[in-house]
């Protein structure tokens, strides 16, 4: 946030019900010093020398056509708050922003697949029949446990009653898992002319896919046919756009499948949104809080070619998972994060995920995808108050929803 202006910063705190404003002015507060609500309550207006600086707020306020207080003790200062009463209800962005970006229901049958960057397409129109939602993370715990403990009606006596049937019944629930992407192996499994959707990512099979280039590294050490590689320990392959080389996503050899970045392409929804890096990290989060219970992360790079003392991993600890602010320095009702980060090094990182007493959950991004958060994080960080950027060791970042 630039310093040679005045600005707002409105925050919804829905579970009191209340709204918390904050003006930074560009020198003391005096005389010409006027904060307003507008009739309808939904806007703020700043007045400070002569500038004149608006809000909409996150949510409408009970104190249409007012003028707000300056407290005694913030007069002569350059920093203003309030904490304003919500009118009504809480805006629909706290109801709705739990649905994940891009889930299989937002995709009809052969949608297009294409690189958001250049338009090339990836996955040809008519190509995928049929879209399934992933199952949650701990799916393979669940996997395992089913088939140690799976239903068996015939097991009280250790001998088979319905002649024969038994064994020709668990072949069965085995034909019936592998239909959906995973088996007895709690391996998800590409499959032709589906497409699997994950918080974060799309899986396809590799014959359903064009106008890529494998890589164990770069674009220019890749190549469109994989099994022209060299020979390598790592467990996936870097995936390229064809035409403008830019990094679409990962083929991971444990799934036989090319695993697509969902903020690198483009396809045609239903919803007609495009999740970016922050929404599907922010849906990777608040799944991991659900998960785990833990509200530290550990961003961590994936497939990185630097040493890893040049790797860089975000350390996040989440205050709020679900909040809706508003800047006059262009946001509006914005769903977000609100976080705690810092960068630490990738040993640091690895210390931390091997202590006994770790919190924090591993979260994998690509390097440049990782950069692409703390950009994302400081410029939400200039933003805030002035006084409410940093603490401590951290700095205070919005990441959106």
């Amino acid at each position: 946030m630039s310093s040679s202006r005045c600005s707002l910063y409105a925050e919804l705190l829905a579970n009191i019900r209340q709204i918390s404003l904050a003006a930074s002015l560009t020198s003391p507060s005096d005389a010409s010093t006027r904060v307003a609500v507008a009739a309808d309550g939904s806007t703020i207006e700043l007045t400070h020398h002569g500038e004149v600086h608006k809000l909409t707020l996150p949510a409408k306020i009970p104190l249409g056509g007012t003028l707000l207080p300056i407290d005694q003790r913030q007069r002569g200062t350059t920093a203003l708050s309030w904490r304003l009463p919500l009118g009504g209800t809480a805006p629909s962005q706290l109801s709705s922003s739990d649905v994940p970006a891009w889930s299989a229901t937002d995709f009809e049958a052969g949608s297009q697949v294409s690189c958001r960057q250049c338009n090339a397409v990836v996955v040809e129109e008519g190509a995928v029949k049929v879209w399934k939602d992933l199952p949650s993370e701990n799916w393979a715990e669940m996997m395992e446990f089913w088939h140690c403990h799976k239903p068996d009606h015939h097991h009280d006596d250790g001998k088979d009653h319905d002649h024969g049937h038994g064994e020709h019944s668990g072949k069965a629930d085995e034909k019936s898992l592998a239909a959906r992407g995973y088996g007895a192996s709690s391996i998800i499994s590409a499959q032709p002319g589906v497409g699997f959707v994950d918080l974060t990512t799309i899986l396809f099979t590799e014959s359903d896919c064009q106008n890529i280039t494998y890589s164990n590294s770069t674009f220019d050490q890749g190549s469109p046919n994989r099994q022209d590689l060299p020979a390598t320990n790592a467990r996936s392959l870097n995936v390229f756009c064809l035409s403008c080389r830019s990094q679409l996503g990962f083929c991971v050899f444990r799934t036989a499948a090319v695993t697509l970045l969902k903020w690198q392409i483009s396809c045609t929804s239903i919803s007609g949104a495009e999740p970016g890096i922050t929404e599907c990290l922010a849906a990777t989060i608040i799944s991991t809080i659900s998960r785990s219970a833990s509200s530290k992360s550990l961003i961590m790079p994936i497939n990185e070619t630097e040493p890893e003392a040049k790797q860089t991993v975000i350390y996040v600890w989440v205050l709020n998972a679900n909040i809706v602010y508003s800047s006059s320095n262009g946001a509006t009702g914005t769903p977000a994060i609100k976080l705690l980060y810092q960068r630490i090094s990738r040993e640091d990182a690895d210390k931390m995920l091997e202590g006994v007493t770790c919190e924090a959950q591993e979260i994998n991004l690509p390097a440049g995808a990782i950069e692409s958060v703390i950009e994302h994080l400081d410029e939400s960080n200039g933003l805030l108050p002035e006084k409410e950027r940093v603490f401590k060791e951290w700095r205070v970042g919005l990441l959106t929803r």
